[in-house]
């Protein structure tokens, strides 16, 4: 099984799955910058040497920020850490996933509104900052999740939303001011949930076989918002098509 993320939930994943966990992230067993598109495309050919089929692809890795920044590759850095590298890493690995494989994306599964904003400047190079900048990545996670079920019903994808947990987020967020930085990880502190907790999810989506979906802590279902499913999904499967092909097979 692939997990992206080597600490705070996917750590936590990866834990929980033991030996069966293959790791992607700057401490993973694969090593890769998954906020480069041409350091994922690497990480999934060095995944694919390493293991013939997969069972299932866990994607926790993830940042937050209130500010926009660009990669070497001109690319907004939280759009890809959060949303692009996924879909980039899902496109090329799903021919390895076996028949009725999983695909869990750990995101906030319908819990923000589209701010995505024009899907040719999704790089935001007209300028952006605030909550869009980490929120309209998290509903990109939504959409895709949909548009993926919908276009491979051979895979089972999921959405999870696992609440406030207890990692470094927020004292590593960029784009904060270092007060808010360590108010909000103060908080989250107090009144998140232990990263193994927040595990349970995820991994019981990836090795039980429950029904896809969008599910909160606990294995709790979530409904799907109608603004996902009538939501701009095909556009943004389009734009990212767009984006990721000099890293496309």
């Amino acid at each position: 099984m692939l997990v992206t993320g080597s600490s705070g939930i996917g750590g936590a994943v990866a834990a929980a799955l033991g030996e069966r966990a293959l790791t992607v992230g700057r401490g993973g067993m694969v090593r890769a910058d998954l906020s480069l598109l041409s350091e994922t495309a690497r990480a999934t050919d060095e995944v694919a040497a390493r293991q013939p089929s997969l069972s299932a692809i866990v994607c926790c890795a993830g940042v937050f920020t209130l500010r926009a920044e660009h990669t070497a590759e001109g690319l907004e850095r939280a759009f890809v850490l959060n949303y692009l590298s996924r879909y980039l890493l899902v496109r090329r690995l799903l021919p390895l996933l076996r028949p009725g494989g999983r695909v869990v994306l750990v995101a906030s599964a319908g819990r923000y509104r589209d701010t995505l904003g024009p899907m040719d400047d999704l790089n935001l190079r007209r300028g952006g900052r605030g909550l869009r900048i980490a929120g309209r990545t998290q509903f990109a996670c939504d959409l895709f999740a949909v548009e993926l079920a919908e276009r491979s019903p051979e895979a089972a994808v999921s959405c999870v939303f696992p609440g406030p947990v207890r990692t470094r987020v927020f004292r590593d967020a960029t784009g904060v001011p270092a007060l808010v930085r360590l108010l909000l990880d103060a908080v989250q502190r107090r009144v998140g949930t232990d990263p193994a907790r927040a595990a349970g999810t995820p991994v019981a989506l990836a090795v039980d076989g429950r029904e896809p979906g969008f599910y909160g802590l606990g294995c709790v279902r979530l409904p799907v918002p109608e603004r996902v499913v009538a939501g701009r999904r095909r556009e943004l499967w389009d734009a990212s098509e767009n984006l990721v092909r000099n890293w496309l097979r």
